[in-house]
């Protein structure tokens, strides 16, 4: 950056940066791009901050010197996303402005910054109008600068990357030379950098493209044999903000689960998410669980080098054995959720188009919103408790914290599990619920079940089968006119009513399959219809109706059966045509 002046609060900063250039998005930009469209200004609560409290103020010249070199490293950080007529596209500036925010430190530049980087978080980013990233700063009576503020955009940044910027920031700050790499070594020569341009431009390529092939094959395998959803579960009435945020800060957390990743010989992620699917289909009654997991993708020096948002979905599919004990449930998840983690490479839109491919085949319209996050950076939780006994755990239990966010209006995840690492041995645990499906109190229910399951499993044993007794969590309560099937929970009649719908309003009734495979058979009263247009139709209308699928079977009746019959007396209408509706 060169031409540095201040004015009435602002800092601005003139940069001039090389590899200026446009291309496509790169897939975890792709994967993004959709919900940051579909929130619009409430988008902000994507928005990643952090402050930064300088051990020695420094002069806004130095800061003026490092975020030159940074935004002249690193292509992200002059990057505007816009929409074109060809697709989305990043768009890396050569040269630009940016104006930092300067306030009084007030003697607390601690306080200050925190409450500089909530107002920079306040409002969504305009991707086609604003640089990715806010920065402010405070300064002290001297005018030097005592703390910064960053806050980046989600399209840009995931968490590895945002604490990989503050940490090189704060380096060079505080370091001898400005310009230099920090003192470990990991930043290069500005030519040297791997930049977002060029991971579009091989994920482009023949070799990105048979990486994508691969993971497009797992997600296809796993949704071959996934439940449609892991909410087929009667709604419940919901206020204007339905999506409730819960946290438990937790140094018990820490403690149990990386004393059972030792027990079991697995890793911290992997017991976090053995527990959150244990306690999901616990409630559901699944046998089957399907989550998309949040991959980092930092497998390499130039990925974990990486000034970008790097994270993708990964599909797993886990089948759950409630005859095993909780241990060995969590050495049973290891592999599947490696497999997911090692295959979530893959083109976005490919895997749009299997989800409706598969979905179509297995007449369901996929709701993949049960989501896990382990936020943490490395493996290391520097837990000061590896092998706690009951004695131990009980203290730390009653250290934990829990609280509650202000709700959300929306969200397209319908259940989270988030895990992150605050440096001093406690673990936060984020969990987002949608109350329409775990209405009541049930959130806090699952967040502190995490704990406790954690805490019994380190002292006894605790076997799947008893999970919701243990947490005194109520499973999902449904009808008996809902019916198991390989699609997951089903209620005959909506799927009746469905067809009926789609046929034009005519009388339909379901008729389930006595062989107990909870095959639905569905007769409709409708003499110019097919059973293959009716599946078409039905096909269509499938998205955004949990607990119904296409039947297994039509039967297209020339008339309904007097008013009052029940369903068995549409066995004895004169029937047109019968079917799959399924192409042969």
């Amino acid at each position: 950056m060169t031409d540095t002046s201040t004015s009435a609060g602002t800092l601005s900063l003139t940069f001039t940066g090389q590899g200026a250039g446009t291309g496509p998005l790169t897939w975890a930009q792709s994967v993004m791009w959709g919900p940051m469209q579909w929130f619009g200004k409430e988008a902000s609560q994507f928005n990643i901050g952090r402050a930064l409290v300088l051990p020695e103020p420094v002069d806004p010249g130095r800061l003026a010197a490092v975020l030159r070199h940074l935004v002249a490293t690193h292509q992200t950080l002059r990057t505007r996303y816009v929409q074109r007529a060809d697709g989305p596209r990043q768009e890396v500036a050569a040269t630009g402005t940016y104006d930092v925010v300067v306030v009084d430190d007030q003697g607390e530049p601690a306080r200050v910054g925190e409450e500089l980087v909530a107002t920079l978080t306040e409002a969504a980013f305009d991707h086609e109008a604003q640089w990715p990233l806010r920065v402010g700063c405070a300064r002290d009576r001297a005018g030097r600068i005592s703390a910064v503020a960053l806050v980046g955009s989600h399209l840009a940044f995931d968490g590895w990357a945002f604490t990989t910027l503050t940490d090189v920031l704060l380096d060079r700050l505080t370091g001898a030379d400005p310009d230099a790499s920090p003192s470990d070594g990991t930043v290069r020569r500005a030519d040297r950098v791997p930049q977002p341009l060029a991971q579009a431009a091989f994920q482009q390529s023949a070799a990105g493209q048979q990486t994508s092939a691969a993971g497009l094959r797992h997600w296809e395998e796993g949704l071959s044999a996934a439940p449609a959803s892991m909410f087929d579960l009667p709604t419940a009435p919901t206020g204007d903000q339905p999506i409730e945020r819960h946290l438990l800060d937790s140094t018990a957390v820490t403690a149990a689960a990386t004393a059972l990743a030792t027990r079991t010989r697995t890793s911290f992620s992997t017991v976090l998410l053995g527990l959150t699917t244990l306690i999901l289909t616990a409630y559901n009654g699944h046998r089957t669980a399907v989550f998309k997991l949040i991959a980092g993708n930092r497998l390499d020096r130039d990925s974990r080098d990486l000034i970008a948002l790097n994270t993708l979905d990964a599909l797993l599919v886990h089948r759950v054995d409630d005859d095993v004990d909780l241990l060995t449930a969590i050495r049973n998840l290891h592999r599947p959720a490696f497999d997911a983690y090692r295959r979530a490479p893959c083109d976005p839109a490919g895997v749009r188009q299997v989800v409706e491919r598969v979905g179509r085949r297995r007449g369901v319209a996929f709701d993949l919103s049960a989501y896990f996050n382990n936020g943490h950076r490395g493996s290391d939780w520097a837990t000061p408790d590896p092998d706690p006994g009951p004695d131990r755990l009980a203290v730390l239990r009653r250290d934990s914290r829990y609280s509650r966010l202000e709700p959300l209006s929306k969200s397209d995840m319908r259940f989270y599990v988030a895990a992150s690492n605050l440096g001093d041995g406690r673990c936060r645990l984020g969990l987002l619920v949608d109350t329409a499906y775990l209405p009541g109190s049930l959130g806090e229910t699952v967040i502190r079940g995490i704990e406790t399951l954690l805490c019994d499993a380190v002292t006894g044993e605790v076997r799947v089968a008893e999970i919701a007794g243990r947490i005194g969590l109520t499973p999902a309560r449904r009808g008996s006119d809902w019916v198991s099937t390989p699609a997951g929970w089903v209620r005959p009649q909506a799927v009746a009513d469905l067809v009926g719908e789609v046929a034009g309003g005519v009388p339909a009734a379901a008729l389930v399959d006595p062989a107990g495979d909870g095959g639905v058979t569905v007769y409709v009263a409708v003499p110019d219809g097919s059973p293959r247009e009716l599946h078409r139709r039905v096909l269509d209308a499938l998205p955004g109706r949990p607990g119904v699928a296409a039947p297994t079977g039509y039967v297209v009746c020339r008339s309904a059966p007097p008013a009052g019959a029940g369903p068995d007396a549409w066995r004895d209408v004169p029937v047109l045509a019968r079917g799959s509706g399924r192409d042969a």
